[in-house]
């Protein structure tokens, strides 16, 4: 647990008013539990504008206007990727959001050079000379996405070493306030996370390597388990890029419509895979990203993930796109339990729901009656249960309706379930990888994988199997094989080979298939982690 009751005496530092602890998986505020609703948000990023590369300005009255609608959206927490200059922090603090503070550390830069360790040092000494007497921070992400390829290079010992003299620094001259980095949940999946206070990923989910073999939420959900279900887990990252044109598959050349759906969709997969908070991306459009920071980029997707849209390089005010709005709508009531794809062999159902002011009650129906009822007091963290008598083995779909103080419904959400009063026997999935312990062993790999089927359930997909190399942001090789040829089978097997490149030094190998019971659908699935050697010892799961 961390709490951030008091600080060594320090000249150019207050004690915070805002009291933080780490415990039961969650972050408290002050002893509330605080669900972050957060947003990545830049300053200095806007048409004509690079937010790395031009003078720093403050921008403040700019920055006051986002930071008044980001409020107005219903957020009450902003991500960064760059540290506040005072002037900001203290705009911040005003405006009543929190704020998850990144720092502006190059990921490409060699974390073992001298001169880097220092510039990191020196940064930090700075920012911690004013940063712990403004309590709307509540967590800093001290590095974005490093790569593994890049750690690699540099070595494991030179990147834990790095991270642990800032995650230090700050635990010393800002106590109480959480440390983390923002990792990408695809390439950063080996990784133990341990030495950080709580657990960040960027995810996006594009239905290719874990994402296409053991799902979205479920991918999440395990690399949560992976670290141990023992702190905070937050999500640090995830879109949908609207560009005209460009990108691969669903990345880039979304619709507004589709943008808003995957928005909405991913924000509830994310809190089914155990997230008590989500930093989606982002605010504006980032016209920069593409190269030329005064035109922006018809098929560049990175430019294009705002929930705000520019109409030329004289708008600084911008407007928004309908997924702005489909985002404060969903948020305004959020069911953290139950969750989709849950199994429930007990008739008590436990509910868990973060509401903001307008919440006035809840009720739950079931087949269109009404199975639970009740007013809501007061906004943010509510718990209660509700009580079931399945027959058998039983698909529910509970349908949640929010109501204001007019009686009015302002959201509905329908989570489904499977219940049963006894315990449940599912199909199982399992695989067997070559090379099992070490790459070095083979050029060559095979995924055995082996299905235990269930008459009560149904395989609905073509079993995918993948083998992640971790090569930059190529998921590496994957197949899809039908099955349908051996649905009869109590056992199914598939055999399938892979080349392993020279240069990967870490491995995911995976597989998974759809099931379906009623409108209980899931999957079934098993990865395995292979590193090449022992280079990164200081920082894997092993």
């Amino acid at each position: 647990m961390i709490t951030g009751c008091s600080q060594p005496e320090k000249k150019t530092a207050k004690e915070t008013k805002t009291n933080i602890e780490l415990k039961d998986n969650w972050y408290y505020l002050n002893g509330e539990k605080f669900f972050i609703k957060a947003i990545g948000y830049e300053i200095a990023a806007r048409p004509g504008e690079h937010p790395y590369e031009d003078e720093k300005k403050d921008h403040l009255e700019l920055m006051k206007y986002d930071l008044e609608n980001i409020k107005k959206g219903g957020y009450n927490t902003i991500r960064t990727w760059s540290q506040y200059s005072e002037a900001q922090l203290k705009l911040v603090q005003e405006s009543g959001l929190k704020l998850i503070m990144g720092l502006n550390v190059n990921p490409e830069e060699d974390y073992r050079d001298p001169k880097f360790i220092n510039h990191c040092k020196t940064q930090l000494e700075k920012i911690l000379e004013y940063a712990p007497k403004y309590d709307c921070i509540i967590s800093y992400l001290v590095i974005n996405e490093p790569q593994t390829d890049h750690i690699h290079k540099v070595s494991a010992k030179a990147f834990k070493d790095l991270m642990k003299m800032m995650v230090d620094m700050i635990h010393k001259d800002h106590p109480g306030i959480p440390v983390t980095l923002s990792a990408n949940a695809m390439i950063s999946d080996w990784m133990d996370q341990s030495m950080f206070d709580v657990y960040a990923y960027n995810c996006y989910g594009y239905n290719e390597g874990q994402t296409a073999t053991i799902g979205f939420s479920d991918y999440i959900k395990g690399l949560n388990t992976l670290n141990g279900l023992d702190k905070p887990f937050i999500i640090t990252e995830f879109g949908h890029s609207v560009s005209p044109k460009g990108g691969f598959g669903s990345f880039g050349s979304r619709t507004l419509k589709e943008q808003s759906e995957g928005l909405v969709s991913n924000y509830r997969e994310l809190i089914d895979a155990g997230a008590l908070g989500m930093c989606p991306f982002y605010y504006a459009d980032g016209w920069w990203k593409g190269g030329e920071k005064s035109t922006h980029n018809k098929e560049q997707p990175e430019e294009w993930f705002g929930f705000w849209g520019y109409k030329d390089v004289n708008d600084k005010y911008g407007s928004p796109r309908p997924v702005w709005f489909a985002m404060k709508e969903y948020m305004k009531g959020l069911i953290l339990s139950p969750k989709n794809k849950t199994i429930h062999t007990n008739t008590t159902i436990p509910i868990e729901l973060y509401n903001n002011k307008e919440v006035k009650k809840v009720v739950v129906k079931l087949s269109d009656e009404v199975i639970y009822s009740k007013n809501i007091e007061s906004e943010g963290y509510f718990a209660d249960q509700l009580t079931i008598n399945p027959e058998g083995i039983e698909a529910l779909e509970l349908a949640f309706e929010f109501y204001n103080s007019k009686n009015e419904v302002i959201k509905n959400e329908s989570i489904v379930i499977l219940t049963s009063k006894t315990e449940i026997e599912l199909p199982k999935l399992t695989i067997e990888v070559t090379p099992e312990k070490d790459l070095n062993e083979s050029k060559n790999a095979s995924i055995k994988t082996k299905i235990v089927t269930n008459d009560n359930f149904k395989l609905i997909s073509n079993l995918i199997v993948s083998y992640n190399t971790h090569l930059g942001w190529d998921v590496g090789q994957q197949v899809s094989v039908p099955v349908k040829d051996q649905l009869d089978k109590k056992i199914i097997t598939s055999e399938n080979t892979f080349f392993i490149p020279d240069n990967s030094w870490v491995v995911n190998a995976s597989a998974g298939i759809s099931v379906r019971y009623g409108k209980f659908t899931f999957k079934i699935h098993d990865q395995k982690i292979i590193y090449r050697g022992d280079w990164a010892k200081e920082i894997s799961r092993k």
